[in-house]
C-alpha cells in the first residue's frame, strides 16, 4: 500500500518557481556535491533551515537526489526546458539557432558583395540575392528576440 503522507512528484514548471529555482539552478551548475551551509553561504539565503527547505522540495519532486552519508545533494534529473547546460554555463538554445541564422545572414551578404552582383543580373539573380538575404535576416531578428525574451523572463 502507497505511503499517503508523501505526495506525488509534480510538474518540474511547478516545483520550480521562486528561491526554488535559484537553488535548482546553482545545483545544475555545480560540478560537486553541495549541503545546506554552503548553498545558504553562495545564494545568500537568511539561513541553512531555508536551503534545506529547498532542497527537500527538489528532493520530493524527484529533481535531486542525497547522499545521506555526507548531507549533501546532486542533480538527479535535469530539466532545463529552454536551456543547454554547457559545462557550467546555461545556454538559451535559441542561442544557437540564432548563430547559425546569423554567419547564413552574413554569408549571402557576402556572396552579393563579392560575387553574383559584380555580373550582369538577371531576373532570377536579383529575385536570389534579395530573398536569401531577406529571409535569413528575419530568421536571426527572430531567433535573437527570443533568445533575449528568454535570458530575460525565463526562471531557469
Amino acid at each position: 500500500m502507497p505511503d499517503k503522507s508523501t505526495p506525488p512528484p509534480r510538474d518540474a514548471d511547478e516545483v520550480l518557481t521562486g528561491t526554488t529555482v535559484k537553488v535548482y539552478r546553482f545545483l545544475v551548475t555545480s560540478d560537486k556535491p553541495i549541503g545546506p551551509r554552503e548553498l545558504q553561504k553562495q545564494l545568500k539565503l537568511s539561513s541553512p533551515a531555508v536551503a534545506s527547505f529547498h532542497l527537500e522540495k527538489l528532493l520530493k519532486n524527484g529533481l535531486v537526489t542525497k547522499n545521506e552519508s555526507e548531507g549533501t545533494y546532486t542533480v538527479d534529473r535535469v530539466y532545463l526546458k529552454h536551456f543547454v547546460r554547457l559545462r557550467r554555463h546555461l545556454v538559451p538554445r535559441y542561442f544557437f539557432y540564432a548563430l547559425l541564422s546569423t554567419f547564413l545572414s552574413i554569408g549571402w551578404l557576402a556572396l552579393g558583395y563579392f560575387g553574383g552582383l559584380a555580373q550582369p543580373l538577371s531576373r532570377d539573380t536579383i529575385f536570389l540575392f534579395v530573398y536569401g538575404p531577406s529571409t535569413t535576416i528575419i530568421l536571426a531578428c527572430m531567433f535573437w528576440y527570443e533568445t533575449l525574451n528568454v535570458l530575460r523572463k525565463e526562471k531557469l
